[in-house]
C-alpha cells in the first residue's frame, strides 16, 4: 500500500468513528427518519480520486479560501488537520460569536459538486459534527452545521459553516416538529417558517424551509440526499436536473432535542405555505449565530 493510500485508507477509518460518535445515540426511535431515506436516496456512483476540474474547480487557482486552506494545510498549522479536510476560523463578529470552517482539502468549487455526490467522496458533514465537538475547534451547542447557495457565497471554496444554532431558530424548529417529514419521500413537500436574523435588515426575520428529521451521519451522503430530493421538485424530474439546481441550495443540520437532527434546506424561490410567494432563502447565515 503506498503512502497516499495508507493515508485515505486512515481517513476512512476516522470518518467511520466520526459516524459513530456522532450517531450512536440517536439511531433508534420510530419518528426519526431512517430506513426510508435509503430507499429516495438512489445509489450514488463511484467517483474517480479527485473532482472534476471543469465541474469542481481548478485545483491552481489563486481563490482566496482554496489558497489559504491549502497553505495551512501543507504546513499542518490549520486549526484542525486531516488528508481529506481542515478546519479554519470564520470571520469574527461583533458579538464575538465562535464559528469555524470545515474546508475539503480536494478542489470543490461548493454545493453544486457532482463528486461530492459520489460513494466515494469523503463524509465532510460527519467530519463537521465530530470537529465541532472538539478543542480548539468546539462550538456552544446547539452546533448548527451550513453550507450556502452559490449566488449567497461570497468564497468558491467548499466550506461547511460549524456554530451554534441560533436560540430563535432553534426553538422554531422544536416547536413546530411535528410539521417535519418523517419519510425522506415527503421531504419535498414540507414547509417550515424559522426565524433568523437579516444582517441586511439588522432584524430578525422568517424564511420557509423544507425540514425532515435525519437519524444521522453513520450511512447517507448529505449531499446525495439532497440531489435525490430534488427530483421529486418542480424543477427536477431526473437526477440530472436536479443536479443542475443544487448550486441554488441552501442546506443546514440542527440537532434534534428529541434524538436525530433537523434537515433544513431552502432556496430563494420556494414558495411560502398555502400562497405562490417567493419566501425562501439560498443562506445558512440566518439560523446561526455568526453575525453581526
Amino acid at each position: 500500500m503506498h503512502e497516499n493510500d495508507e493515508a485515505s485508507e486512515l481517513t476512512r477509518r476516522r470518518f467511520i468513528q466520526f459516524s459513530s460518535m456522532a450517531g450512536a445515540t440517536i439511531l433508534t426511535g420510530a419518528s426519526i427518519l431512517a430506513g426510508a431515506g435509503h430507499a429516495l436516496s438512489a445509489p450514488s456512483p463511484t467517483c474517480g480520486p479527485d473532482p472534476d476540474e471543469n465541474d469542481c474547480g481548478n485545483p491552481h487557482s489563486k481563490e482566496p479560501l482554496w489558497t489559504k486552506s491549502q497553505d495551512c494545510f501543507k504546513k499542518g498549522t490549520c486549526l484542525q488537520n486531516h488528508p481529506d479536510f481542515v478546519v479554519m476560523k470564520g470571520n469574527p463578529s461583533k458579538k464575538k460569536y465562535v464559528n469555524y470552517l470545515l474546508i475539503p482539502t480536494k478542489r470543490i468549487n461548493g454545493i453544486e459538486c457532482p463528486w461530492i455526490c459520489c460513494s466515494t467522496a469523503p463524509n465532510y458533514w460527519s467530519a463537521a459534527d465530530y470537529c465541532a465537538t472538539q478543542q480548539p475547534t468546539e462550538v456552544p451547542a446547539p452546533v448548527g452545521l451550513g453550507i450556502n447557495s452559490r449566488p449567497a457565497r461570497q468564497l468558491d471554496q467548499l466550506h461547511i459553516h460549524m456554530a451554534r444554532a441560533r436560540p430563535e431558530s432553534y426553538n422554531d424548529l422544536v416547536a413546530q416538529d411535528k410539521l417535519a417529514a418523517r419519510t425522506v419521500e415527503n421531504w419535498a413537500d414540507t414547509r417550515v417558517s424559522i426565524t433568523g436574523y437579516s444582517e441586511q435588515h439588522h432584524t430578525n426575520i422568517q424564511h420557509t424551509y423544507r425540514v425532515p428529521i435525519w437519524g444521522g451521519f453513520t450511512h447517507d451522503n448529505l449531499f446525495a440526499m439532497l440531489r435525490s430530493m430534488l427530483v421529486h421538485t418542480p424543477h427536477g424530474g431526473t437526477i440530472a436536473k436536479a443536479q443542475a439546481i443544487m448550486y441554488l441550495q441552501t442546506l443546514i443540520v440542527i440537532p434534534r432535542p428529541f434524538g436525530g437532527y433537523y434537515i433544513v434546506n431552502s432556496e430563494r424561490s420556494l414558495e411560502k405555505p398555502g400562497t405562490s410567494k417567493a419566501d425562501g432563502s439560498d443562506t445558512c447565515d440566518p439560523l446561526l449565530l455568526m453575525h453581526p
